[in-house]
């Protein structure tokens, strides 16, 4: 269990806040399964907010009722709140839990400390008044009854991170279109056409890019961030003319892809925390194979120092490297390799 999510019980274990009554109603947002401390709250309702594809998967496996954004039609007695590492996201997702609690009821947060917990303890005591706090595995929890009217003025600001795109923090770069999007975008040209997809598509600049500079006769957005995927959809729908454009809220490297494709265009993510996890862009490479048609192309942007050439020798008969800039690299691929087994899994959507 995520140590943060330990922190998030503590209050109950030390007797600081009461156990949750049976039969009550709680809101979870960023949940994960709590494992056997969940049973604290066996005989509640536990309603998990989960916008990471992978982790509500975990959680639906697990056995948890979720959902991908937080229900708005009724008022909980009490709502837990793991914090994340995107301050803004923090602090909209701890004035939503006060506004879905009942007055009175109980809204306890916890984060670990490396990643700002006492700063995002700091700004809700500027917004009411706290019931308690304490420090325990690595990070701080605290707790504060709801409260009408406080966090009213706090709202998830969209940033503008391209003219005509709009994003938010918690999506990949929010700010700014990144380096290795940029060289990728510079290189979709009409010979892109057909049945496309960008399988991490985030707030959807590359898909725009394909709609703009392409020939695409349809796309499909892939992409494991639901509000990211919601955002694009929002933005292309201005931008998509008569081209059919469908979002899938899919985890690449676990779950069946749609297809098959004639290109698939992607920045795969290289990392889920600090360190580099090249194993994350050789899923995207392998989904890429599987979803592709037999005469398919993938053209895709990559840190230049991940070592993805072996996987993109398995998986296609050739690729080669187009450009090198900023410490980025941009290859494409032609004709995926696939086992029977894979084209059986290719074939999953029709």
């Amino acid at each position: 269990m995520d140590r943060s999510a330990k922190t998030l019980l503590v209050p109950f274990a030390t007797g600081d806040v009461a156990p949750p009554a049976a039969e009550s109603d709680w809101l979870f947002l960023n949940a994960v399964d709590l494992g056997a401390a969940g049973d604290l709250f066996e005989q509640v309702r536990l309603c998990c907010v989960q916008p990471s594809r992978p982790r509500f998967l975990a959680l639906e496996r697990a056995g948890h009722e979720v959902w991908p954004n937080a229900p708005v039609d009724e008022p909980f007695d009490g709502a837990l709140v793991l914090l994340g590492k995107h301050r803004r996201l923090n602090e909209a997702m701890i004035a939503k839990a006060n506004d879905a609690v009942r007055p009175g009821g109980l809204v306890i947060i916890a984060g670990d400390k490396a990643v700002g917990a006492a700063s995002a303890r700091k700004w809700a005591g500027g917004q009411v008044a706290l019931g308690g706090s304490l420090a325990k595995h690595h990070g701080i929890a605290f707790w504060f009854p709801a409260t009408e009217g406080a966090f009213a003025n706090v709202a998830l600001a969209q940033t503008e991170p391209a003219p005509g795109f709009a994003a938010a923090p918690g999506m990949f770069s929010p700010d700014k279109v990144d380096a290795g999007s940029a060289l990728l975008a510079e290189n979709i040209d009409g010979r892109i056409a057909g049945a496309v997809a960008d399988f991490g598509a985030g707030w959807g600049y590359l898909s725009g890019a394909v709609l703009a500079q392409a020939k695409p006769a349809s796309l499909d957005l892939i992409e494991a961030y639901r509000p990211a995927l919601d955002q694009a959809l929002a933005t292309l729908s201005s931008l998509r003319g008569e081209v059919p454009v469908t979002g899938h809220w899919l985890d690449v490297t676990t779950e069946p892809m749609p297809g098959p494709f004639d290109w698939v265009v992607m920045n795969p993510p290289f990392h889920t925390g600090r360190a580099s996890e090249p194993d994350l862009g050789r899923a995207f490479i392998a989904a890429a194979a599987r979803a592709l048609k037999p005469s398919g192309r993938l053209l895709m942007v990559a840190n230049r120092r991940l070592p993805y050439e072996k996987t993109l020798r398995d998986r296609f008969a050739s690729f080669e490297e187009r450009a090198v800039r900023d410490g980025f690299k941009l290859v494409e691929a032609s004709r995926p390799r696939r086992s029977k087994g894979q084209d059986a899994a290719a074939s999953a959507w029709g």
